[in-house]
């Protein structure tokens, strides 16, 4: 990033003569650097005329530049000799009148000579020519530790200034932005601490890189300036590419979703730290180099990984956004790093365009950040509000179950009451039809209720910590038939068979399960009751055993469940139809509790069959232990 100092921001009005466009030039190769002006005079002379900018990347060969000053550009008045780059280490001037054999004047600039730099008090150096009416001859000898690179550009004093005025009122509303985002990026990450910002905020050390190279460090530090800016060229030249390559991995987040190319990009930013030791210890040129094969790597993953990223993401345009902007800074600094390595030639419009895509790059991911940051805390918020609802959801179900149990633990002792008066009624013999009639609707009204809060007790019992089965030996033939009696609709019939076969008729049979009797006449009381409700004939009970369980299975005459409400009617409080459309008694209780009565004993009930013939609904329940151990 040292060549982002060959773009001066605003174009000036007024253009002076520059080196190699205007005023065409020759140069030589000094490889042991002991050479002086008239030794390597001759060779200059010689070499065929150049207009390119004089570029020659990262070497530690001196280099002679040789350029002519011709008179119709000196004998008009003074001139002012402007040098650029600032990071360049060693430049001295050597010139003469144009065609004079006689001593050359010496002047010296660069970032590590301690002496006065140049006539004029600027942040470039900046020497005086007097008019001369043959011109000026003009050697050059440069010699640096980072690239080697030469920029001259004559002015006329009348053109200079206004010209300066404009580069620096360029540059003031440049840092001035740039203060105020990298301030936004800092107090963001301080408030909302998320790694993009703080990448952010790490980036905006590229503004004192561009500061140094356009030499305001320097110029604003009068006495250390010049050694200052020769070192924080180089560190924060090494250490944007690792900020830049962080920033990028936040941006596109791929430390979530591309961790193999996240750790890609943070092995970069490690090897950028280690190399920041060859800015003291002198071999800065082969860090630069060694630098340039590892960005080259990772800008290959990242354009993957963004690529990636954009695909999965649809091309959203948040996405594509924060991918974009450091796309184009990395594509930008990667072909100004060629240019300073040589590679090809340099442009002024690329240092140009990572200038300004810096700023909007940092503003653009700081504002995309803080939306990011707004939508995380806006579903954080509704994920605690949708946590808190749950929560009073529980406790409300909880409560709702607490007061059922209540209830239904309270009319036990009143149906009971009622159901014995019946009974003793109907001793005493009664002829009327009518009151038969009315004996029989209040004898199916209390067994339902007893269903009911036989139910909502069973539920409030299969929720307690501490469940316990009163599991006994018993028919499981008696048992099915107990449940099916409790069952209180008028004029049902029932069909029972063992193995697909009417049970034999005048024996006893003697097949036992291992269960709760209470719990498990509720389980299956439900299930025929549902059987019942729903079919439109008597359900058929078939009752089988197999090598290890036994299975009953129930199977109604209806016209099925709706598929989309199979999978919750096992459900509390849910219904083979929506309370809207279901005219038929019921609290969605009964398939709830059968499954969990069925489970709790180590068994299961599932929907076996579902058509437009009905339903089949399928108990599996244990063997006596010792049955169990000897399969």
């Amino acid at each position: 990033m040292v060549w982002l100092a060959c773009s001066i921001g605003a174009p000036a009005a007024a253009s002076p003569a520059r080196l190699g466009p205007d005023l065409p030039y020759t140069w030589v190769a000094d490889p042991g650097g002991e050479a002086g002006p008239d030794d390597m005079l001759p060779a200059l002379r010689e070499g065929a005329p150049r207009q390119g900018i004089f570029s020659r990347g990262y070497t530690r060969t001196v280099f002679w530049v040789r350029v002519v000053l011709p008179p119709e550009q000196a004998a008009d008045g003074e001139r002012w000799l402007e040098l650029k780059p600032n990071f360049v280490d060693d430049i001295r001037l050597f010139l003469r009148p144009l065609g004079s054999d006689g001593p050359w004047r010496q002047r010296r600039a660069g970032d590590t000579f301690d002496g006065p730099i140049g006539d004029i008090d600027h942040r470039f150096p900046l020497f005086v020519l007097p008019p001369d009416e043959h011109g000026y001859e003009m050697l050059f000898r440069v010699a640096s530790s980072s690239a080697v690179m030469l920029q001259m550009n004559v002015w006329q004093p009348r053109e200079f200034l206004p010209a300066a005025a404009r580069a620096t009122t360029f540059w003031s509303f440049y840092f001035g932005l740039a203060t105020l985002s990298a301030l936004l990026a800092l107090v963001l990450a301080v408030v909302l601490r998320t790694r993009l910002l703080w990448s952010v905020t790490g980036m905006s050390a590229a503004y004192v890189l561009v500061a140094c190279i356009q030499g305001y460090v320097a110029w604003l530090i009068p006495d250390i300036g010049w050694r200052l800016q020769h070192y924080l060229t180089g560190v924060l030249t090494l250490s944007a590419y690792g900020l830049l390559l962080w920033m990028a991995s936040e941006a596109l987040q791929l430390r979530r979703r591309l961790p193999w190319a996240h750790r890609m990009l943070m092995l970069a930013c490690a090897v950028t730290v280690v190399l920041l030791l060859s800015v003291p210890l002198d071999f800065y040129g082969a860090a630069i180099r060694f630098q340039m094969l590892v960005y080259l790597s990772t800008c290959a993953v990242f354009v993957t990984a963004c690529l990636y990223v954009w695909w999965r993401d649809r091309f959203r345009l948040s996405s594509v956004l924060l991918g974009l902007n450091p796309l184009i800074c990395i594509l930008a600094s990667l072909f100004g790093l060629f240019t300073t390595v040589g590679w090809i030639a340099f442009r002024q419009e690329i240092y140009v365009v990572w200038q300004y895509a810096l700023i909007v790059n940092m503003l653009v991911v700081t504002g995309l950040a803080v939306y990011q940051v707004r939508i995380k805390r806006y579903r954080e918020r509704e994920r605690l509000q949708l946590a808190r609802a749950l929560e009073l959801e529980r406790e409300a179900r909880f409560n709702q179950r607490q007061f059922m149990g209540l209830v239904a633990h309270e009319f036990r002792t009143p149906l009971a009451i009622i159901a014995a008066s019946l009974q003793n009624l109907r001793y005493l013999g009664v002829s009327d039809p009518r009151q038969l009639s009315r004996y029989d609707k209040i004898d199916r009204a209390t067994d339902r209720l007893v269903q009911l809060t036989d139910n909502c007790l069973a539920d409030a019992r299969l929720d307690a910590d501490d469940l316990w089965l009163d599991r006994r030996r018993l028919c499981l033939l008696e048992l099915v038939t107990e449940a099916a009696s409790l069952v209180g609709a008028a004029g049902h019939r029932w069909r029972l068979t063992l193995d697909g076969q009417p049970p034999p008729a005048g024996e006893r049979w003697t097949g036992t399960a291992w269960l709760d009797p209470a719990m498990m006449r509720i389980a299956l009381s439900n299930v025929i009751d549902n059987a019942v409700k729903y079919g439109n004939g008597g359900p058929r009970v078939d009752v089988s055993r197999h090598a290890d369980h036994w299975s009953v299975a129930i199977r109604d005459q209806g016209s099925g469940i709706a598929e989309d409400r199979v999978p919750v009617i096992f459900e509390r409080y849910r219904r083979a139809a929506p309370a809207e459309h279901n005219h038929r008694r019921g609290v969605g209780l009964g398939l709830y509790v059968s499954r969990r009565i069925a489970r709790a004993h180590g068994g299961d009930l599932v929907l076996a069959d579902n058509g437009d013939h009905g339903c089949c609904f399928l108990f599996t329940l244990p063997l006596p232990p010792e049955e169990e151990a000897s399969h």
